[in-house]
C-alpha cells in the first residue's frame, strides 16, 4: 500500500505526462493542502477553475489556499464565487463569514452565518458566532439571546456559558455572571478565565479573601498571566502586606510575564521600605516596558526625579 508522499509523486508524475487528467490535479490539490503546499495548489486550481468554471468546491478550496497565505481579501473573492455557485452549501457560508469578520465587516459576517440558520436552524455554532458579533457591535441584549440559544441546542458548550457569563458581566447582572462562570469551571475546571473574572467580580463587591481564592487558582491553570500577578500584587500592596506583594511581583518576574505595572507596582514596595535605589531601578524598568504600561508615564518621570533626593 502506497503512502501519501508516494501518491503525491505519482499524482505530480501523472500530470506531468498528462496535463489534461483533470482526476489527478483535483487529488494532487488535496494532498497539497494537507502538505501545506498552498501555492502549488493554488496552481493546480487555478489550471481547474478555467475549465471547470461552475465548480463551486474549486473556489472554495482556492478561498482556503489564500485563508492559508494570509490574502483575506482574495479568499473572500474566492468564497462569494463558491456561494454564487451553491449558495446551499453551509461549509461555504461558514467561510464566507469568517473571513467577512476578519476583514472587520461584521454586517455581511452576520448576514451569512444567519443564512446558516436558515439551512441548519439547530447550528448552535453559528448562533454562537453571530453572539460574538453582537458582542462586537457593543449589542449585550442580543448577544445573550444568541449564547442563551446555543446553550439550549448544546448545553455543554462552556465557550458559549463564558461568553454569556461575560455579557451578563457588562449589564451588571453580576448573579447570573457569577452562575456561568462557575458552569464554564464545572465542564472545564482548567479554563483559568473563568477564574480571574470570578476574582474581579469578588474584588469588586469587597469580598478579597475570596477574590485572592480565585486569583491563586487562576495562576495555578496558567501561571504565565501578568494580569492575575499585578492584582495580587496591588491587593496585598493595599493591604500593607509588602512582602507579599513582593512575591507575586518576583514570580511575574520569574515567569517571564512582568509587564510595566509589576516593575511600577515593585518600585512602590521598596519606596515603602525606603530602599530608594532599588525604587528607582523598578520605575526606569517601568518606563522601558512602557507598552504594558498603564499608570502614567508623566507621573513616573516626576516620580524618578523626587525618589532621587533621597539619594
Amino acid at each position: 500500500m502506497i503512502n501519501d508522499v508516494q501518491k503525491f509523486d505519482i499524482l505530480k508524475q501523472s500530470i506531468d505526462k498528462d496535463p489534461t487528467n483533470f482526476q489527478a490535479r483535483r487529488e494532487l490539490i488535496v494532498l497539497c493542502l494537507d502538505f501545506g503546499l498552498d501555492e502549488m495548489a493554488l496552481k493546480h486550481l487555478n489550471y481547474l477553475v478555467q475549465v471547470f468554471p461552475n465548480d463551486a468546491n474549486l473556489y472554495f478550496n482556492t478561498g482556503i489556499c489564500w485563508e492559508k497565505l494570509k490574502r483575506p481579501n482574495l479568499a473572500l473573492k474566492a468564497y462569494e464565487k463558491a456561494v454564487e455557485l451553491k449558495s446551499d452549501e453551509v461549509d461555504y457560508l461558514y467561510n464566507l463569514a469568517l473571513v467577512y469578520e476578519q476583514v472587520g465587516n461584521i454586517d455581511e459576517a452576520m448576514k451569512f452565518f444567519k443564512k446558516v440558520i436558515v439551512i441548519e436552524k439547530n447550528d448552535e455554532n453559528a448562533f454562537f458566532c453571530i453572539g460574538c458579533l453582537y458582542v462586537k457591535k457593543g449589542d449585550s441584549e442580543s448577544a445573550i439571546k444568541c449564547f442563551k440559544k446555543a446553550i439550549k441546542l448544546n448545553k455543554d458548550d462552556y465557550f458559549a456559558h463564558f461568553y454569556l457569563a461575560q455579557e451578563y458581566k457588562k449589564i451588571g447582572e453580576l448573579d447570573l455572571a457569577i452562575e456561568n462562570y462557575k458552569k464554564v469551571i464545572e465542564m472545564s475546571p482548567d479554563y483559568s478565565w473563568a477564574y480571574f473574572n470570578l476574582a474581579q467580580i469578588s474584588f469588586e463587591q469587597n469580598n478579597i479573601e475570596e477574590a485572592i481564592s480565585y486569583l491563586l487558582l487562576t495562576i495555578e491553570k496558567n501561571p504565565k498571566d501578568s494580569e492575575v500577578y499585578k492584582l495580587l500584587a496591588q491587593i496585598y500592596f493595599k493591604q500593607e502586606d509588602y512582602d507579599k506583594s513582593l512575591e507575586f511581583c518576583n514570580k511575574a518576574i520569574g515567569q517571564g510575564c512582568a509587564t510595566g505595572d509589576i516593575f511600577y507596582v515593585r518600585a512602590q514596595v521598596f519606596k515603602k521600605r525606603e530602599q530608594f535605589d532599588i525604587c528607582e531601578k523598578n520605575l526606569n524598568k517601568a518606563l522601558q516596558e512602557h507598552k504594558t504600561l498603564t499608570y502614567s508615564i508623566n507621573v513616573i518621570k516626576k516620580e524618578i526625579e523626587d525618589v532621587k533626593k533621597y539619594l
